[in-house]
């Protein structure tokens, strides 16, 4: 569609004359039209598979329902699924768990993690088998490494007792002990994921400018003052970011925990996440579980929105 625009134009003299310019303006309309028809798909898909479930969990944690009982149906429990929990022995000691688990492995993971960093990051030759051995954690299944290190902490037959044994120390329950069974988990956990951990901080590292090392070895600052004055400051965003990822991944945690010790012995390695499932797919009681899954993930929210904010302020 062409339309006619009068733009104002300098004449001979100095006088000011207006001609009529020709402006050409398109309408979109169609473009538009075909682009939602392409993306109502994807938006019809993530509503189904996304928001749905998230709103339908939302509406069972305001209902009791037993789904044990043939043909029964939800009962309107208002906000007595949450107030529950707050006297629920089972979900506080799970929750007590969890954070256990969660600060131990991501702090550990975060220490080991920045000095195998370090190492990648450096000039010894070794270097490149050291890379390939560490990704083979990562080729493993979360299942397999589950069923994988239960039978290395075997009390029998397991390879860790007949290590162990070699340097005089009797064998060890281990998945069986209750002061042994949550530290075994919380190795496994470290174990897999210390790779991601180590290679993200080495690719921070790397991407660091080095005038600034170059800099601070010519005024002949110490290995230490050049990693708490450059490196880290520097690392800050990388940190917080990782961090935040570590901590949300260990939250959800739950094929180690099922294949290793299915919350056992006792309740001595139960989740939120077993707790969860045990509640809503062994014990049928929706209500409860529901309510859960959402005080689970409000929390994670909240601990994500702290890492958002402290990343935005070291921008």
């Amino acid at each position: 569609m062409v339309i006619e625009q009068a733009q104002p134009a300098v004449g001979f003299g100095g006088q000011t004359r207006t001609e009529a310019v020709p402006v050409l303006v398109q309408r979109h309309t169609g473009d538009r039209l075909v682009s939602l028809l392409f993306l109502a798909p994807a938006v019809l898909f993530l509503l189904l598979t996304s928001v749905y479930p998230l709103l339908y969990s939302l509406w069972l944690s305001l209902h009791s329902w037993n789904m044990t009982i043939p043909n029964s149906r939800p009962v309107w429990f208002g906000g007595e699924n949450y107030r529950q929990l707050l006297v629920n022995p089972a979900f506080l000691n799970s929750l007590r768990i969890t954070l256990i688990f969660v600060v131990s492995a991501v702090l550990v993971e975060f220490i080991l993690g920045m000095g195998l960093a370090l190492l990648i990051t450096s000039r010894i030759r070794a270097m490149g088998v050291i890379r390939t051995v560490m990704l083979f954690p990562l080729m493993i299944a979360p299942v397999i490494a589950g069923v994988l290190w239960r039978t290395l902490f075997h009390p029998t037959y397991g390879v860790i007792n007949a290590a162990v044994g070699l340097v005089g120390i009797p064998p060890q329950e281990w998945l069986g002990s209750p002061s042994q069974a949550l530290p075994a988990v919380i190795t496994v956990e470290i174990w897999q994921n210390l790779p991601v951990v180590a290679f993200i901080l080495a690719a921070g590292i790397q991407s660091l400018p080095v005038d600034l090392y170059k800099a601070a070895h010519v005024d002949g600052a110490s290995h230490w003052q050049i990693f708490t004055r450059i490196t880290l400051p520097l690392l800050r965003p990388v940190i917080l970011v990782l961090l935040l990822l570590r901590i949300m991944d260990a939250f959800k945690v739950f094929d180690i925990v099922f294949t290793m010790t299915y919350g056992g012995p006792g309740q001595t390695t139960e989740l939120l996440s077993m707790l969860i499932y045990k509640t809503g797919l062994r014990f049928f009681q929706i209500g409860q579980a529901s309510a859960m899954s959402w005080v689970f993930l409000v929390g994670i929210f909240l601990i994500s929105l702290f890492f958002i904010r402290k990343l935005q302020r070291a921008e």
